[in-house]
This record gives C-alpha cells, sequence and structure tokens, in this order.
C-alpha cells in the first residue's frame, strides 16, 4: 500500500513540476538563439569595433610621441 502511495505521490509532483516550466516559457515569437543571448555579457568586440580600438590608441601613441618631442626640442630655461 505504502509503494502505491509513493508512486502516487512522485507522479503528482512531476506533473506540478513539469506544469510550471512549461508555464515559465515565452509566448512570443521563437527562442532567442544563445549567441544573441550571451553577446550582452560578451567583451569580445566585433571587427569594427577592434578596427576603431586600434585607431585610437594609434592616434594616442602619436600624440604623445609629438608632446614628448615637443617638450625635448623646447628651450630649456636657466
Amino acid at each position: 500500500m505504502s509503494s502505491h502511495s509513493a508512486y502516487w505521490l512522485a507522479a503528482v509532483l512531476s506533473v506540478i513540476l513539469l506544469s510550471g516550466c512549461a508555464s515559465s516559457l515565452p509566448n512570443e515569437g521563437p527562442l532567442q538563439r544563445f549567441s544573441d543571448a550571451i553577446r550582452s555579457y560578451d567583451n569580445t568586440l566585433t571587427k569594427s569595433e577592434r578596427d576603431a580600438a586600434i585607431s585610437d590608441l594609434k592616434d594616442e601613441k602619436d600624440r604623445q610621441r609629438a608632446q614628448v618631442q615637443q617638450v625635448k626640442n623646447a628651450p630649456k630655461s636657466n
């Protein structure tokens, strides 16, 4: 008798759990691709973002070199 009750309880609990999971699925449209969903957490730059960042770094390095050269060439005051 107790094994019959245990099976019945397990069946009822599994139905309750599965119905709870089914109601949590999104109703609108198809599911989002994993790569699209993870994109907001991804810190990898796209090719255009990477090219822009490299260009900005090169420009900044050139500006710094020019500033150092300007200081080196400035007349020293005594």
